[in-house]
């Protein structure tokens, strides 16, 4: 009888020695919470040829915690080829494209430093995006992004970034509405320090819709942004992104 009355004093031990282990050995591997960051994004496309297209950007970036206010304002080109995947009812006829180019350059002003130092950059980029169909009609995608960086404004200094993202998608139509949850993984590599600097893990939905034009779609998102370089430590990141497509 000794042995019942003492399991419920040991399992209680048990149980609280594992919740206090289970956010210790996550902390140990994400490293310190930072704070939460949004990131919301407007996009216009517009169609100028067979496989062509060109779209404006613009994109603030919010950290309300530490202050920080930036806004990024870009533009691109695409040449999409092989249109030879899946077809689909969302407008982005990029994602029936077995291949995608895209080169731009952006400004992302720093509208309000915060806890961050001054400084504006200028960026060259450049995606080559690769696609193909599954089973399950799951679409997969690896976007290997570069980018060459300037800062410019009260700071100086340049650095190249390589982003790899892998993705999976799947839509479903519902009453002919598109709907699309998707996730992805993505590494970035920094030259200064010349090391992988960044790890992210995001999932979300997109959704479809026809008010004008050739459609529209919005996305809401949720990332784990874990910092690799110089110390680790992850922040959440809350996106939401409606782009139009003409």
């Amino acid at each position: 009888m000794r042995g019942v009355k003492g399991l419920p004093s040991r399992v209680g031990v048990l149980v609280a020695a594992l919740l206090a282990a289970g956010p210790a050995h996550a902390q140990g591997f994400f490293g310190p919470q930072g704070s939460t960051s949004y990131q919301p994004e407007v996009d216009a496309y517009f169609q100028v040829g067979k496989g062509l297209r060109l779209q404006a950007q613009v994109q603030p970036y919010l950290v309300p915690a530490q202050q920080v206010a930036q806004i990024s304002f870009a533009l691109y080109g695409a040449w999409m080829v092989a249109a030879v995947l899946q077809d689909l009812l969302s407008p982005d006829v990029a994602k029936e494209h077995a291949v995608e180019l895209r080169v731009g350059a952006l400004y992302n002003a720093n509208v309000d430093p915060g806890t961050q130092g001054p400084g504006s950059t200028w960026t060259l980029q450049a995606d080559l995006t690769p696609r193909f169909n599954l089973p399950a009609g799951l679409l997969v995608s690896q976007r290997n992004r570069v980018s060459f960086n300037w800062l410019v404004d009260g700071a100086t200094g340049s650095f190249f970034r390589y982003r790899g993202r892998l993705q999976l998608e799947r839509e479903f139509a519902v009453a002919r509405v598109p709907i699309t949850p998707f996730a992805n993984a993505e590494l970035f590599w920094q030259q200064q320090p010349a090391m992988w600097t960044q790890f992210r893990m995001q999932a979300g939905v997109q959704i479809g819709f026809d008010l004008f034009a050739k459609g529209q779609t919005v996305e809401i998102n949720w990332s784990a942004i874990t910092s690799l370089q110089p110390s680790r430590s992850w922040s959440p990141q809350v996106g939401l992104i409606l782009a139009s497509y003409f």
